[in-house]
């Protein structure tokens, strides 16, 4: 690779890192407690979630109150472990899957989910075990408001 090629490729890269940074390099939820939004705490997020289906793009997880998650993607099951800590923070884990966690903040009355500093946006929330019945977003009479 000549040093042209080198220069334009490192520019490009350049391009689209900054391109997905938020104005100003603030985070997503910074952008969101500056709107007014609140970070919710441990027990918040626990009666968020537990008993619940959290619908996802792809899936969702089922949270039962013993700490047993029950996930749906695309179309595979897996069993495995949630908790959440004092600060808020629901981190699961599944067998072949790397441990992973986000948090919740509410804004007026909706609840976003932010994970790995991105905002998802609000998760729809179904009372009881709905998995399967997700696959994409969808509409249910069982949907938390």
């Amino acid at each position: 690779m000549n040093k042209k090629t080198r220069t334009l490729a490192a520019l490009l890269l350049a391009l689209a890192v900054s391109a997905c940074a938020t104005p100003g390099g603030i985070s997503d939820e910074d952008l969101l407690l500056q709107a007014g939004a609140t970070r919710l705490n441990g027990e918040q997020v626990k009666a968020h979630v537990t008993g619940k289906t959290e619908e996802w793009i792809h899936g969702g997880a089922y949270y039962l109150a013993d700490g047993v998650i029950k996930v749906k993607w695309r179309k595979a099951y897996s069993t495995g472990s949630w908790e959440v800590s004092t600060d808020g923070i629901l981190c699961y884990q599944l067998p072949r899957w790397e441990r992973r966690c986000h948090f919740y903040m509410l804004e007026v009355d909706e609840v976003s989910m932010l994970e790995d500093g991105r905002n998802l946006g609000v998760r729809p929330m179904y009372h009881g075990n709905n998995l399967v019945a997700l696959g994409r977003y969808s509409t249910d009479i069982n949907r938390q408001k």
